[in-house]
């Protein structure tokens, strides 16, 4: 990026440098779908002891061996998804369209039927962010518990605006000082949410009086996880199969959050709020996978180790609050808008290791049937905590061991038919998330059909998949929980071309 143009930024916007990591970053990276190419998503993904295909690379590195011929491929996508939240007994309903491509693949295969050596690279979408959905409903606690949760212990004074100071300059120095806590209270304080004690500087109250109040959440979110892999992989007397990945891991985030509250009690002083905020997260990782396949006549076995991921995260916020209030019998509005990006410190986050072990059977020139069980120790997920040296950071670490799910199983089962150039597909999968818990799941089906034309195939899929899991509307003070069940209809188009 331009050095100007970075030192413009600096000038027109406050830049400041916190710190500030959470349970549900854990959570958002810990991918645990497979995504592949159309003949992969319409057997349910399971390829382990397959091979042969541009996505089987991404789970089992040995299977690019068992390619015939070099190939490329390229994946398109449309996804039909709709979304329902229940919040506090109240339901809503989203809907959203989306096209995007899923794989990009490449194998050059060199050798003959005894002995084979193969290069490959393959691009597959581990998580795919993209989603909106906005839901309403009534609360018995408010967005001032949030701000309350934040301000315990901080002094009023580091709270207020003197003369020469600005909204943006207070909050930029909190955030350099004393960090993304502070600045929290800062916002409560300054929209009159809250108020401090006269007797006791350091302690608070709410300004806003209500027993049920009216609370909307909208959050629109963009982005994907991606894993770019470059893959080597042998072959020995065409039944012994070997195989190396290294994976390059590229995650972009993007979130914009919005919450509304009102339907305070008549005597309050508070009678609306409005908070926004934006995140943006980019990271980078690395993971080595190791693979192997064995034939017996028509029956194959394979086995993969995919070792932990170790991540770099950079992320940036923004926010704006607003909130109408009651002074001197005359309804205003007042707006805090630091106009403040805050970069927080870069953090590295470890994701677990996954062991796989999957079984075929080949009906000869006709069809196959295929299973692949994946386990994954959730919680050692880890964040780079200088060996427990940083407090917050460990008080994370033992969130995720009591909270995630010390053993999750994948199960995915696929078949297909050939009858001629045609090739009939179906598969099923379930997939255990992370977080114990909220139960969180991903399960579907899935159809598909493959047409060969010698030199070239196009191959289609069509899967049904429902994703499940809760969420909290704040990670502080506002923790009430709502859920999110994502009914995803995906069809997706590959074109493969032999070399």
């Amino acid at each position: 990026m331009d050095i100007k143009f970075i030192f413009k930024i600096y000038l027109i916007f406050g830049i400041t440098f916190s710190y500030s990591q959470t349970y549900q970053d854990v959570l958002r990276y810990n991918s645990y779908n497979h995504e592949g190419t159309s003949r992969f998503n319409s057997m349910g993904g399971a390829f382990g002891a397959l091979g042969g295909d541009l996505s089987s690379i991404s789970i089992n590195p040995a299977g690019s061996s068992i390619f015939l011929d070099s190939e490329f491929g390229v994946t398109l996508n449309y996804k039909n998804q709709e979304i329902k939240n229940i919040f506090n007994n109240s339901q809503s309903l989203s809907k959203d369209d989306l096209l995007s491509y899923n794989n990009i693949g490449l194998v050059l295969v060199y050798g003959n039927n005894r002995s084979k050596f193969s290069l490959g690279y393959n691009m597959n979408r581990l998580n795919d962010y993209n989603s909106s959905f906005s839901f309403t409903g009534k609360n018995s606690i408010g967005i001032d518990s949030y701000f309350l949760d934040y301000s315990t212990g901080v002094p009023s004074s580091n709270l207020s605006v003197f003369d020469g100071e600005s909204i943006q300059s207070v909050y930029k120095a909190l955030g350099d000082s004393y960090g993304y806590g502070d600045q929290q209270a800062f916002l409560g304080y300054q929209s009159y949410l809250i108020n401090h004690v006269d007797d006791l500087p350091n302690n608070y109250v709410s300004n806003a009086l209500y027993s049920n109040v009216d609370q909307l959440l909208s959050i629109d979110r963009k982005g994907d996880h991606l894993v770019h892999s470059l893959n080597l992989s042998t072959s020995y007397n065409d039944n012994v199969y070997l195989g190396l990945n290294f994976n390059f891991h590229s995650i972009e985030f993007e979130e914009y959050k919005f919450f509304k509250e009102s339907g305070y009690s008549s005597n309050s002083n508070v009678k609306r709020v409005q908070f926004e905020e934006n995140l943006f997260s980019y990271g980078q990782g690395l993971s080595i996978q190791l693979g192997s396949l064995l034939k017996f006549n028509n029956f194959r076995v394979g086995l993969s180790y995919t070792s932990p991921t170790y991540l770099k995260i950079e992320e940036e916020s923004s926010q704006y609050i607003e909130s109408d209030i009651i002074e001197d019998d005359t309804l205003k509005t007042l707006t805090v808008d630091p106009n403040t990006i805050n970069l927080f410190e870069d953090y590295r986050l470890i994701l677990p290791s996954k062991t796989m072990l999957s079984l075929a059977y080949i009906f000869r020139s006709r069809g196959l049937i295929s299973v692949d069980y994946e386990l994954t120790k959730y919680n050692n997920s880890k964040f780079d905590d200088n060996n427990g040296r940083d407090s917050y950071l460990k008080s994370l670490n033992n969130s995720i061991k009591n909270n995630f799910n010390g053993l999750s199983k994948s199960i995915r089962l696929g078949g297909e038919y050939r009858i001629r150039n045609y090739t009939l597909r179906s598969g099923y999968f379930i997939y255990e998330g992370p977080d114990s818990i909220s139960d969180s799941q991903i399960s579907g089906i899935s159809a598909g059909l493959g047409i060969n034309y010698g030199y070239i195939d196009i191959d289609f899929s069509l899967t049904k998949s429902n994703n499940y899991y809760t969420n909290s509307l704040y990670n502080r003070g506002l923790t009430s929980f709502y859920s999110i069940e994502n009914d995803l209809i995906t069809f997706s188009t590959t074109f493969t071309i032999k070399l």
